[in-house]
C-alpha cells in the first residue's frame, strides 16, 4: 500500500496522471504497480481496501506501454491476451463491489464499481448495453451513501441504455428495478419503491424459471424491509418466511456460493433472524432461523460459525419441541459430522444430555 509522492508539473509534456477515483491531478503514485495515482492518501487508502489490494499487479500489463509493436502476429496475440485480462478484471471488479454492497460498506464499493465501468468500456465500448450493471452498482453504492442525486445520473444512464437497447437479459432489468426501488425508498416514496421491487422479483423468477430460486430472494429481502417500515408486520413476517424457506432448500444442494452472493445470503439471514427473534413470538422461528444460518456457514467452510448456530438453534429446539423430535435429532447429527471436532461436538451433546438428565 505504499506510495510515493510525484509533481504534476514534472510529468513529460502531454502526459496527465490523474487520481484513479475522482479524476483531480495526482500527487501520488502506489508503489506496488506504479501504473495507478492519486490526488492524496485517503483515495489511495479507499481504492486499496475497495479494490486495489486484489489488482495491483494485474493492472501492470494492461497500463504499461509496450515498446514494440511486433508483428501482426504477435499483435494480435497481445490483444487477445488483454481481452482475455480485461474479462478477468471485469468479473471480479463487479464480484467484488456486489460484496461490498452486501456488507454495508458502499464508500469501499464504489472503487470497485469505477473499475468495473472502466473494464466494461474498454471490451465493449462506450455505449453498450454491458454497461448497465456497473452503473447499477454505482447506483446502488451512492444510494448507501445517501447521495441519491449521484446515485439518480447513475440510474439514468443505466435506464436509457435500456430503453435504447431494447432486448435485455432479465437479469439486467431485475436488478435496475431493484435500484430504482432503493432509490425510491431512500426518497421515503414507499409505494413506489414497493411496485419497482415487485417487478424485480417478477423478472428475477423469470429469469431463474422459479419464484424461489435463491436470485429471487434478494428481492423478497427488500421487499420485506419496505413492508417492515410500513409497519405491515403480517405481510413482513410471510416475506421473511418464504426467505428462510428459499435458502433451507437452496443450502441443501450441492450448488456452490460465490463470494458475492455468500454476502448476500449473510446479510438476508442476519436480517431475518433479527426480525424473527424481535417481532415473533414463537421460539421455533427463530431456531429456524438459526439452523438455517449454521447450514449456510457449512456451505461456505466456516465450521467454527456452523457449529455455534447448530448449538444455538439445537438448544431452543430441544426446548421447545423436545430432545427426540426429528429436527433435534438431525441437527445433532450434523453436530457430529462436522469436520475436524467432532470431539467437540460429541462434548456439546453429552453436555446436553447430562442437563436433560
Amino acid at each position: 500500500m505504499n506510495a510515493s509522492p510525484i509533481n504534476p508539473l514534472s510529468n513529460p509534456k502531454g502526459l496527465k496522471l490523474d487520481c484513479e477515483l475522482c479524476g483531480k491531478p495526482a500527487y501520488l503514485r502506489c508503489e506496488g504497480c506504479r501504473v495507478t495515482f492519486y490526488c492524496d492518501k485517503e483515495h489511495q487508502l479507499t481504492d486499496f481496501k475497495g479494490i486495489h489490494e486484489k489488482i495491483c499487479g494485474l493492472l501492470i500489463p494492461l497500463r504499461t506501454p509496450v515498446a514494440v509493436l511486433g508483428s501482426e502476429e504477435e499483435r494480435a496475440h497481445r490483444s487477445h491476451q488483454t481481452l482475455h485480462r480485461q474479462q478477468q478484471l471485469l468479473e471480479l471488479t463487479k464480484t467484488e463491489a456486489h460484496k461490498k454492497l452486501f456488507e454495508g460498506k458502499y464508500n469501499l464499493a464504489i472503487p470497485a464499481a469505477l473499475q468495473a465501468l472502466r473494464f466494461s468500456i474498454a471490451i465493449h465500448g462506450p455505449d453498450a448495453i454491458e454497461l448497465v450493471p456497473s452503473y447499477l452498482l454505482l447506483g446502488e453504492a451512492s444510494i448507501g451513501l445517501n447521495q441519491t442525486k449521484q446515485a439518480e445520473d447513475y440510474l439514468s444512464l443505466a435506464k436509457w441504455a435500456v430503453m435504447r437497447c431494447g432486448e435485455v437479459d432479465l437479469e439486467v432489468k431485475a436488478q435496475l428495478h431493484r435500484n430504482f426501488g432503493l432509490l425510491f425508498k431512500a426518497k421515503e416514496m414507499a409505494e413506489e419503491a414497493i411496485e419497482e421491487v415487485a417487478l424485480d422479483i417478477y423478472y428475477s423468477s423469470l429469469k431463474s424459471g422459479n419464484p424461489e430460486h435463491i436470485s429471487v430472494a434478494g428481492g423478497y429481502y427488500h421487499l420485506g424491509t419496505l413492508f417492515q417500515s410500513l409497519n405491515r408486520f403480517d405481510d413482513t413476517t410471510s416475506i421473511y418466511d418464504r426467505i428462510i424457506h428459499i435458502y433451507k432448500t437452496y443450502l441443501g444442494t450441492s450448488e456452490a456460493l460465490n463470494e458475492a452472493q455468500q454476502a448476500e445470503a449473510v446479510q438476508i439471514l442476519k436480517s431475518a433472524l433479527a426480525y424473527r427473534q424481535n417481532y415473533v413470538s414463537s421460539p421455533i422461528s427463530a431456531a429456524e432461523a438459526l439452523w438455517v444460518f449454521a447450514l449456510l456457514w457449512r456451505k461456505v467452510g466456516s465450521n467454527e460459525k456452523a457449529r455455534e448456530f447448530a448449538g444455538k438453534a439445537l438448544e431452543a429446539y430441544e426446548a421447545a419441541l423436545g430432545r427426540e423430535h426429528s429436527i433435534s435429532i438431525e441437527i445433532r447429527a450434523f453436530l457430529k459430522t462436522m469436520v475436524g471436532d467432532s470431539g467437540a461436538s460429541n462434548r456439546l451433546v453429552g453436555n446436553r444430555k447430562s442437563s436433560n438428565a
